[in-house]
């Protein structure tokens, strides 16, 4: 196992460094700039602005700078947010973005488990294709068609839960967003449990288990779910990705004050700094979460860790 995370971080870092320099150089390269707004500045206070944040030095002196203050784990200055650092900003958004994100990633995996399974134990029938069939459209529906609908229906004609804000972490306020955000996942997590049990389910020790009497419940759970959820666990990194990056949609439609807020205001005002550091934040927790999803599954299938 020691080997299989060694080798993961061999090719991480350099996919990170990779992903801040191509990021930095990007945004650097594109038309417009922070201080182009509908009133232009006058060139003495545009030219002092830009040799304050260092915009004025060569391209390859800027990138430098920034991955060496990257090094200290310092962002750097906001451009927009005068009274607050990069750091600042990640450390209010990131907590509820990771909240949102692992509930429903929880939610995801519960849903689509108790799918799979409820899918593989009667195959070929009624049950079975109709729970597929759900799977698919869910799957087929993005997160920003779900979220819109679920506060329509919900929120302003039902009435019973609010559609904007975070309220402190009250929980009425988490359970559109997760839901929204859950469920295309949730239709890939129970097809892919369904395929992997029923590839188990017909191996020789599974019908060994049946010979001996075992119960159907007893038989998924016990001897046919651990191997079954090695294509899940595959799916799981970028699982966690999606539901990440698809939070910066899901945090714009109900409002909430997560990093894909301050990722979207940063990117409209062209903030350099602010959009940087989400985007080095978010490449660094994708590639956590693929990290962990091959131990998940070096654990699940031993065979996996050589």
């Amino acid at each position: 196992m020691i080997d299989l995370i060694r080798r993961r971080l061999l090719t991480a870092l350099p996919t990170l460094a990779a992903v801040v320099v191509l990021s930095f150089v990007l945004m650097r390269v594109a038309p417009g700039g922070p201080f182009d707004g509908e009133r232009p500045l006058d060139p003495q206070t545009r030219a002092a602005l830009m040799a304050a944040y260092g915009l004025d030095r060569p391209l390859p002196e800027q990138v430098g700078r920034y991955v060496w203050r990257l090094l200290h784990g310092d962002f750097g200055p906001s451009l927009v947010y005068r009274d607050f650092s990069v750091t600042d900003l990640i450390a209010r958004g990131l907590p509820i973005s990771l909240t949102l994100g692992g509930l429903a990633l929880l939610l995801a995996l519960l849903l689509g488990l108790v799918t799979g399974m409820a899918a593989a134990a009667r195959p070929g029938t009624r049950t079975d294709r109709g729970l597929m069939l759900g799977a698919t459209l869910l799957t087929a529906l993005p997160s920003f068609v779900v979220g819109p609908l679920l506060a329509l229906a919900f929120g302003l004609w039902a009435g019973w839960l609010p559609v904007s804000g975070w309220g402190d972490g009250y929980p009425p306020h988490m359970i559109l967003p997760v839901i929204a955000l859950a469920l295309p996942a949730t239709g890939a997590i129970a097809k892919l449990a369904r395929a992997g049990l029923a590839e188990v389910l017909a191996q020789d020790h599974v019908r060994m288990a049946r010979a001996r009497g075992l119960s159907r419940s007893r038989i998924l759970i016990v001897h046919a779910l651990r191997p079954a959820l090695v294509p899940v666990a595959s799916y799981l990194g970028p699982a966690a990705a999606g539901l990440l990056t698809g939070a910066v949609v899901i945090e714009t439609v109900f409002a909430l004050p997560g990093l894909g807020r301050y990722f979207v205001q940063g990117a409209l005002n062209r903030d350099y700094p602010l959009v940087l550091g989400v985007v080095t934040l978010y490449a660094a927790l994708i590639i956590l979460f693929n990290l962990l999803a091959d131990l998940a599954y070096g654990w699940l299938d031993p065979r996996a860790r050589r």
